[in-house]
């Protein structure tokens, strides 16, 4: 199977994003559905890799229990949650499985003929944001661990236990964004740096058309619903 450039992958994914948020509420259940049980065929365990996100997950619950106090109805607060938690399974499945720095060499040399090193800056700023998603994702697992070690429950008072929770997290992941950009410094990283060039295949373009067509396509279905 050949390899496709994480650059055409990331362009999938904004577009699939953005057509998962127009989508009424039961495609957006069949949606979610596709995006949990297809990746097992590769190996890969979506509902493992949200559970690991338990701010994610809390925040999927919330969204569905306000929908409901909104009076939205049970369908609408269910296609509200899937949509919310079929746009991050695809996010943490692009992170977990493309090369971030192949990436940023790619969307560099895209943006450098036209803004020049802020291209290149552009590029780095998306690499290190989208990098901090598996910090988050072992953030949340050590926490979780710890939590459980102290025999700790965020069913005694959810509301103070979820706030300390996030607080803490807040907290160690502001100490490990600044221990990863000091490591990337100490490797001579430079935002503005040249990038190495990586060319484009037929099928990174194969994929940024169809991800585009199916864009499309779901734009025009949805007005004419």
């Amino acid at each position: 199977m050949a390899k496709v450039n994480p650059f055409a992958l990331l362009v999938a994914l904004i577009l699939s994003s953005l057509s998962i948020s127009i989508l009424s509420d039961i495609p957006s259940l069949v949606v979610l559905a596709i995006v949990v049980f297809l990746p097992f065929f590769f190996g890969i365990n979506i509902p493992k890799i949200l559970w690991s996100m338990k701010v994610m997950a809390l925040t999927a619950i919330l969204i569905f229990v306000f929908a409901l106090m909104a009076d939205k109805g049970l369908m609408r607060s269910f296609g509200d949650t899937a949509r919310f938690l079929s746009v991050i399974a695809l996010s943490a499945l692009y992170v977990t499985t493309a090369d971030l720095l192949e990436m940023a060499d790619t969307l560099g040399s895209v943006l450098y003929p036209i803004l020049g090193k802020n291209g290149r800056k552009a590029a780095s700023t998306i690499m290190m944001a989208i990098s901090l998603f598996p910090i988050i994702f072992s953030t949340s697992m050590e926490m979780m661990n710890g939590r459980k070690c102290r025999q700790g429950s965020f069913f005694r008072h959810p509301v103070s236990s979820l706030s300390e929770y996030v607080i803490s997290m807040m907290r160690l992941l502001f100490n490990k964004v600044v221990t990863f950009q000091d490591a990337m410094y100490s490797r001579l990283w430079r935002p503005d740096g040249e990038r190495t060039r990586v060319a484009f295949r037929k099928t990174d373009y194969a994929v940024m058309v169809m991800s585009l067509l199916i864009a499309i396509g779901v734009f025009l279905w949805t007005k004419l619903l």
